[in-house]
């Protein structure tokens, strides 16, 4: 009769680290999954529902939309008890081509609604700026942020173009990064005017 030979099997060690491995690879999977699919422009803003910060920005053009316009700078305050779209954008910014047109359609829709739409070109300077506007065919208010960049830092701007909604009491309902479409303008906007 032959002998039964029993080969030496797993420990429970051995199984308990097994185990841990195959768990941790299948967590890895899953995360590294989640974050392919996953959009990092949507990250939302700890500023939606809290007062917008006061700015300062140098008039680039768009004064004749202000009553009583301020004559070298704007500042948030200028348009108390306006609903206000702000748009963080720059000159040398390839996505902010994407939604310069949209911005102007929407600017001649909603101009006589009391919207003011307001762009703060950042690390920028005043010729480049003017001349995007005028490639761009934009005609709303456009400012320049100072040069230390205080009000794109306040709004915590991570890159451009980054929109904001705010209501007429000065509460961003909304915060958009990256290209802004038509359908977002008019979709927040009408929450903006109710």
């Amino acid at each position: 009769m032959a002998e039964k030979v029993s080969l030496p099997g797993p420990g429970r060690r051995q199984i308990a680290i097994m185990v841990a491995f195959l768990t941790g690879a299948a967590l890895f999977i899953f995360f590294l999954w989640r974050g392919l699919h996953s959009n990092p422009m949507k990250v939302p803003s700890v500023l939606v529902n809290k007062q917008a910060h006061p700015f300062t920005a140098s008039w680039l053009q768009g004064q004749e939309f202000v009553k009583d316009a301020p004559p070298d700078a704007f500042q948030l305050d200028t348009f108390k008890g306006r609903p206000m779209i702000l748009n963080f954008w720059a000159s040398w910014c390839y996505s902010c081509r994407a939604e310069a047109r949209d911005f102007e359609n929407f600017w001649q829709m909603y101009k006589d609604k009391g919207v003011a739409v307001v762009g703060i070109a950042i690390q920028d300077t005043p010729t480049a700026a003017l001349q995007f506007a005028r490639t761009y065919g934009k005609t709303y208010i456009l400012g320049l942020d100072s040069d230390d960049g205080k009000a794109a830092i306040d709004y915590g701007v991570t890159g451009v173009p980054e929109t904001f909604f705010i209501d007429r009491n000065g509460v961003i309902v909304h915060k958009e990064a990256g290209p802004v479409t038509a359908e977002v303008l008019a979709r927040y906007t009408d929450e903006l005017l109710r």
